[in-house]
């Protein structure tokens, strides 16, 4: 009896301590492991590694949790060890994941016995870079083994009270799952920027503040989002978990003010609920400061899921303003904000559950916050547009109100107009009499002025006359017979011509005397057609000895001057120069005196030789040709 007894004990404890395995067929698509499958172990000090789990002593110490589907976290300081059993996953013939479905863990490490060696499949988590995972997911995945028994220990640590949800999936099975989802999770993710950008075009074009807000706020969505399904740990800050602490200490509070801001100004609580617009300021300050203060200190009174139901709070009091002003304004454009932000309510509703424990193993759940914000953004927008049509048919109305006024006006301006042309038509029959006399006048002054302008015309004619023949005697005395500056710079096209036309005269046949030393002997000097003297090295320019010496002149210019002068026998006025040479009238009258001295000076020394012409003015010793 005392041996049936003992052996009785013994299966009871077997039976205690015994871990049911997961079994996987052939005909299995995937498998919850729920808490019949599950042995968990609390490791309140956190030092316990793999060695001592696997030991006999604390084999024993696993135990049952049996009041929830799926465990969870109950104490946020304990780390949790984990232990499941697994087997058929080589006889069933396919390849197998086990997955993590909770990806806000902290800390996650995983271990697979197999046979009696355990391998570390690495260490991973919300607070690890993803590049830890063993696969590219936002989920936590791991392959297993191709093995029939295999014993998987789980260390688990986190600060939130996360659910322990995991699922066994045939690759074929979570592959094609996988692809939906992100592909779902992609048409979110489009449909949200699509909102973003078509909101900030409108802005741009509208240039309403509204649009600013709304662009902002389904910004700050698309962030919590990021935060909520991983997408944005996978492809954006992928390198930098600590990012993941700070979106979840600030993501929440970025979106609270931008709705709030965005649902303020919507709804125009400034105009219709000015005391809650104020008490909204003053509250989104103190959630704010709270929100800051509590992510970089202890506050006593303050938890990590508090942050969630303070969130609550500003939502609840702008549905309260909204239902006010819809019942109390019958703006026909609140029923879509209420109906967006009925939805958006439902899905924190959710957030709140999740956060604190309770799991529901269904895909509505699980992105209830995605298709919340979703619907509402849509509804938002309708209501933005709708608001814009309410807002552009009350202008339409203002403005037919106001040209009906514009017309009670014209028919009072239209019967003043009437009246004071009466008036004018009473005066302009004075002014009419009055004008007959003074046209009569006018007509014999007209006869008279008529008369004069033929004359005038006649004298005109004459006067043109004249002038033209003085302008031409004139000209033709001037230029030598109608020789102009075009004419005289085809002889002297430019500056160049004109000192080598005045080196000719001055060194006929190339001869040369230096005027310092008498010496006949040269090469070529420094500037233009210049000479210098073998003997002394003096420098001769081809001006020295010349009426253009030291002039600043254009030397073309000052060649046509000389010759102008010249040519008019003195007659010529600085005025006709500076006309003719395009040249200040001063410059025209210094050069044009010191051409008048010049050739007084000749007439004065010696007989008139017109056959040097005009060259004699221009140098100051003509040198002979022998025999001359």
């Amino acid at each position: 009896m005392k041996y049936y007894i003992t052996l009785c004990f013994c299966l009871l404890v077997g039976n205690l301590y015994a871990l049911d395995p997961v079994k996987l067929t052939k005909n299995t698509k995937e498998v919850l492991v729920s808490s019949d499958y599950m042995q968990i172990l609390d490791d309140s000090t956190g030092m316990l590694n793999i060695d001592s789990i696997t030991s006999v002593a604390y084999e024993k110490r696993f135990f049952y949790h049996s009041k929830d589907v799926v465990p969870r976290i109950r104490d946020k300081r304990t780390t949790y060890w984990l232990k499941i059993k697994i087997e058929g996953a080589k006889s069933s013939n396919k390849s197998w994941v086990l997955e993590v479905l909770d990806l806000h863990i902290n800390h996650i490490q995983v271990y697979v016995k197999v046979g009696d060696r355990i391998i570390d499949l690495g260490k991973s988590g919300y607070y690890h870079a993803f590049r830890n995972r063993s696969l590219p997911h936002k989920n936590f995945v791991y392959q297993l083994p191709d093995e029939d028994d295999l014993v998987y220990y789980l260390r688990v640590k986190s600060d939130g009270f996360n659910p322990f949800l995991f699922k066994l999936r045939s690759n074929d099975f979570f592959i094609g799952y996988s692809l939906s989802e992100y592909y779902i999770l992609g048409v979110y993710y489009g449909i949200m920027l699509i909102m973003a950008i078509y909101n900030m075009m409108l802005y741009m074009y509208i240039r309403d503040k509204m649009y600013l807000y709304y662009v902002t706020y389904v910004l700050s969505c698309v962030l919590i989002s990021f935060s909520e399904d991983g997408l944005g740990f996978q492809f954006l800050w992928s390198g930098y978990p600590e990012f993941n602490i700070f979106i979840e200490n600030f993501t929440n509070c970025l979106f609270l003010i931008f709705f709030t801001v965005y649902a303020k100004t919507f709804l125009n609580f400034q105009t219709y609920l000015p005391k809650l617009d104020k008490s909204l300021n003053y509250l989104l300050v103190i959630i704010s400061i709270v929100f800051i203060v509590s992510s970089f200190s202890v506050l006593p009174f303050y938890t990590s899921n508090m942050h969630i139901y303070i969130i609550l709070l500003p939502f609840m009091i702008i549905y309260v303003g909204a239902v006010k002003i819809y019942l109390n304004k019958e703006k026909a454009f609140t029923r879509f904000f209420l109906l967006g932000y009925s939805f958006t309510m439902i899905g924190i509703m959710f957030v709140v559950v999740r956060v604190n424990g309770l799991v529901i193993d269904k895909i509505l759940y699980v992105y209830s916050l995605n298709i919340g914000l979703l619907i509402e953004v849509v509804f938002f927008s309708l209501a933005l547009a709708y608001r814009l049509r309410v807002i552009k048919n009350e202008k339409e109305l203002a403005q037919a109100k106001v040209i009906n006024q514009l017309q009670e006006n014209e028919k009072i301006i239209t019967q003043k107009v009437i009246e004071r042309t009466e008036e004018i038509a009473r005066q302009k029959n004075i002014i009419e009499s009055k004008n007959a006399e003074l046209t009569e006048a006018n007509h014999t002054l007209q006869e008279q002025s008529e008369e004069i302008r033929r004359m005038n015309e006649l004298l005109d004619s004459e006067n043109q006359e004249l002038k033209g023949s003085v302008k031409e005697l004139t000209k033709a005395r001037v230029l030598m017979k109608d020789v102009d500056f075009s004419e005289f710079s085809e002889i002297f096209p430019d500056d160049d011509s004109c000192y080598a036309y005045l080196a000719k005269l001055k060194w006929p046949d190339k001869r040369f005397t230096c005027i310092k030393c008498g010496n006949d002997k040269y090469a070529v000097g420094q500037g233009h057609y210049a000479r210098r003297c073998s003997k002394c090295g003096y420098n001769e320019s081809c001006t020295v000895n010349t009426i253009f010496h030291r002039s600043h002149i254009p030397i073309q210019k000052a060649f046509f001057m000389v010759f102008l002068v010249y040519a008019n026998n003195e007659n010529i006025t600085s005025a006709e120069l500076s006309k003719i040479l395009s040249l200040r009238q001063s410059t025209c009258w210094k050069f044009s005196k010191k051409i008048l001295e010049k050739i007084k000076n000749i007439k004065a020394t010696s007989e008139p030789d017109h056959t040097d012409g005009w060259t004699r003015v221009i140098v100051d010793s003509l040198p002979r040709k022998p025999g001359t």
